[in-house]
């Protein structure tokens, strides 16, 4: 586990339908560079054959700075531990991506050249001092002394040849290396060996965690989970150092399967955690285009420092989770999620399995409440401002596009035409991205989206303010309310502000759902202001405290 570091109506209804989510809170402290990062995916898509998703990430690592050279280095080494069609067609994927990048305008850096290389006294003895100072031995494994001419080759072309390259330093290599080994199957004892040249080249605990994790939420959760547990054997710890907040809560940064995706999380440990003791669960889920720093993280620790063990997420495909292509609204994942993260609560060894409980904010309620429907394990549910995702999508609020529905659709069947064939991924908006846009008049939550996602009140670098417009036709058959009957006799809590221009949704809700059910109206408040604001939001906290207190015995 890597752990975190502190510190008109109409146009209005298309741009808002399905926004909803910021604590400011804690962010991960910088210790890989943007550039050394980008590094990662390509190598591991390079070295699994992954050419769609390695033209994303060489077009990433392009805008993050790599030169074309310098991506040229990674996928020639890579050739060396993936082989040569792995590394000719991720070439041939990389000449493509620059050659469009270029008809759009785009000249990126072609970086330096590695220079001319004299190896004295010989290749091999040049090779040997090489591979000694990255690996810090002179031992040979035993592969090398029953068939010793490959011995020769790794010395003479792997580490002479390559690595002499001048126009890639060793950290970079490295990089690349642990990437490809993690991505690829029965190369465990390499990637043991390179995780160790890592720290030789110079690299600390954190950042090889870092790419532990990263690898976790490019590749796979397995193979992120593998390089931890080696990388705990290598360092003799089992994590980082934990977080604490002003009021003692302990945060710490957890991942877990969604079948091939990785989902991350903060998890929240209660002041004076007792890791011998048994707690009771939380698990929060943000609203769409939201992330767990925000409302959800502001949640998650109020309701930790009740005492609770809780969880915030993020949803798969968005924030710091894994999931291709990224910011995919699928409902079925997100609700899967939700079944996901009550997997890893039940086998914590502090929480107790049969008091987990859930809370859901804006669109995350509605996928709580819908997995809640068939998820025995959550035993208490609740939401603050939730809507049905699927109806939004559909309607509008207020069923202002309910008429434009098949027009919409039929776009989207267009669209994904065109991006079959090849064409870039087609993003929208959540939300306003300035305050220029936002029509004269504009009330609820369509002002209200632009003031908290878009300004310091709630913006974080993770929230990125837009969808994969082809996520409409999945959305537009989700309905997440059709059986909340179901979840009784387990008890459901509705909290919304009364003043909210989607408070129908929880009435719907309410009206549908079985005893035990409680509908509680916060006076003076919208949908937003729920989200964070100090007059609003304690009053949902103590509620929400009283509710899983009673229901998580």
């Amino acid at each position: 586990m890597i752990i975190f570091k502190n510190n008109s109506v109409m146009a209005l209804s298309i741009v808002f339908s399905g926004m909803c989510g910021s604590v400011n809170a804690q962010q991960r402290e910088q210790v890989l560079s943007d550039k050394q990062e980008s590094i990662i995916p390509i190598a591991a898509y390079a070295a699994t054959g992954n050419q769609t998703n390695l033209n994303q990430a060489l077009n990433k690592g392009l805008d993050a700075g790599l030169s074309i050279n310098e991506v040229k280095e990674i996928l020639v080494q890579l050739y060396a531990y993936a082989g040569f069609p792995r590394s000719l067609n991720a070439i041939g994927t990389l000449e493509n991506v620059v050659s469009d990048r270029k008809q759009s305008g785009i000249n990126d850096a072609v970086g330096k050249s590695p220079a001319a290389v004299t190896f004295k006294p010989s290749k091999f003895e040049y090779g040997k001092a090489v591979q000694t100072e990255l690996t810090g031995t002179t031992n040979i494994g035993a592969p090398q002394k029953y068939v010793p001419v490959i011995d020769t080759f790794l010395k003479e072309h792997l580490f002479a040849d390559i690595f002499s390259r001048d126009n890639m330093d060793y950290q970079s290599r490295e990089i690349a290396t642990i990437s490809a080994l993690a991505s690829m199957d029965g190369t465990e004892a390499q990637l043991r060996a390179h995780l160790n040249v890592g720290r030789n080249v110079g690299f600390t605990e954190q950042q090889l965690r870092r790419m532990a994790f990263l690898i976790s939420t490019k590749v796979g959760w397995q193979e992120g989970s593998t390089a931890t547990k080696m990388l705990n054997e290598l360092f003799n710890t089992a994590s980082a150092d934990l977080v604490k907040t002003g009021n003692d809560v302990i945060v710490e940064k957890v991942t877990f399967p969604n079948h091939n995706i990785t989902v991350v999380g903060n998890l929240f440990l209660p002041k004076n955690f007792d890791q011998h003791k048994r707690y009771p669960a939380i698990l929060v889920g943000h609203p769409a285009g939201g992330v767990k720093e925000q409302t959800a993280g502001l949640y998650a620790q109020k309701l930790a420092e009740q005492g609770y063990i809780t969880l915030a997420f993020d949803a798969s495909y968005q924030g710091e989770s894994g999931g291709e292509p990224r910011f995919l609204e699928d409902p079925a994942v997100r609700v899967e999620d939700f079944r996901a993260a009550t997997d890893y609560l039940s086998n914590h060894p502090s929480i107790d399995p049969n008091r987990i409980g859930v809370l859901g904010i804006c669109a995350g309620g509605g996928f709580a409440i819908k997995a809640a429907q068939t998820e025995h394990r959550l035993k208490a549910v609740a939401t603050v401002s939730m809507v049905d995702l699927g109806q939004l999508r559909r309607e509008g609020l207020n069923g202002v596009l309910k008429p434009q529905m098949q027009q919409r659709l039929d776009e989207v069947g267009k669209q994904r035409t065109r991006e079959a064939h090849g064409e870039p991924v087609k993003y929208v908006n959540y939300v306003f991205s300035t305050r220029e846009e936002i029509p004269a008049g504009a009330t609820g939550m369509y002002k209200e989206g632009y003031e908290y996602y878009r300004t310091p009140r709630g913006q974080h670098p993770n929230s990125q303010n837009k969808y994969v417009f082809t996520s409409l036709d999945k959305l537009m058959a989700f309905t997440a309310l059709d059986q909340v009957e179901m979840i009784s006799p387990r008890p459901l809590l509705l909290i919304i502000g009364k003043n909210a221009d989607s408070r129908y949704f929880s009435d719907d809700a309410f009206a549908r759902a079985s005893a035990p059910k409680e509908l509680f109206e916060v006076p003076g408040a919208s949908h937003i202001d729920m989200y964070d604001k100090p007059e609003y939001v304690p009053q949902a906290v103590k509620k929400l405290s009283d509710f899983f207190g009673q229901y998580l015995k």
